[in-house]
């Protein structure tokens, strides 16, 4: 079951389970057209289906105060109990303990891409974040394999500004479906959005000064996604005289 399917079962889920089971309820709650929702509802190969995108499954989290990945939860969907008080979300998060993620010693570029010679990169240090914001920010997702890195460039921008730290769910190295990766590519480390359409892969830079590039994926033997971005914390700083 790919991705967008998982997300589909969820979705029908919330509206059994919360609007009665209506699509007009539904679309009420998501404040879109019912026509669009009916569509993200259709099954694989219907006519005019809408895959639920990144920023539509965000829409939908936050209409039902879900945990960011929640609806991504590869948990069977007909076992998947829907949580609309974060208090009561279960986790492998421990209340009584803090959430440390690790902060690597490496750069992606959002650019021309930054050289990278080792095979493996060092942990700088960490951030430590409480439980309960951890539960917001990184939802049903395991902590084990999310991974910081500072974004380097403007090829991403305004989505991922120079500098920001780009969470990476490192678990997710193969392509999941369009969105944010981080990749290496001819020694080369980015951090694009990523599409694939027949026998290419698409790398599409959010800035428009910057042409897309299509690979053929069937010599890719250069190419290795190593994550897949969640969350972009992009850092503002404000000087005073």
């Amino acid at each position: 079951m790919n991705i967008y399917e998982i997300r589909r079962k969820n979705l029908i889920t919330l509206k059994d389970k919360y609007c009665n089971g209506r699509i007009t309820e539904l679309s009420e709650k998501l404040n879109k057209n019912p026509s669009y929702v009916s569509r993200m509802l259709y099954e694989e190969g219907k006519p005019n289906k809408k895959n639920i995108s990144d920023k539509v499954l965000f829409d939908i989290e936050t209409a039902f105060n879900l945990p960011r990945g929640w609806l991504d939860d590869l948990t069977p969907y007909d076992q998947l109990e829907p949580v609309i008080d974060s208090n009561n979300i279960k986790n492998d998060i421990k209340k009584e303990d803090g959430v440390k993620i690790e902060v690597l010693d490496i750069s992606a570029s959002c650019g021309n891409g930054v050289i990278t010679e080792r095979e493996f990169a060092s942990v700088l240090r960490s951030i430590e974040f409480t439980p309960d914001f951890a539960l917001k920010l990184f939802g049903r997702r395991s902590t084990e394999h999310i991974k910081v890195i500072t974004a380097k460039g403007d090829s991403m921008t305004p989505t991922i500004k120079s500098g920001a730290n780009v969470y990476v769910d490192t678990k997710i190295n193969y392509y999941d479906g369009d969105g944010v990766y981080v990749f290496v590519f001819d020694n080369e480390i980015y951090i694009k959005r990523i599409q694939v359409t027949g026998t290419e892969i698409i790398v599409i830079s959010d800035n428009s000064v910057y042409e897309k590039w299509r690979l053929d994926k069937n010599s890719m033997n250069n190419f290795y996604i190593q994550g897949k971005v969640f969350v972009g914390q992009n850092i503002e700083y404000v000087y005073f005289d």
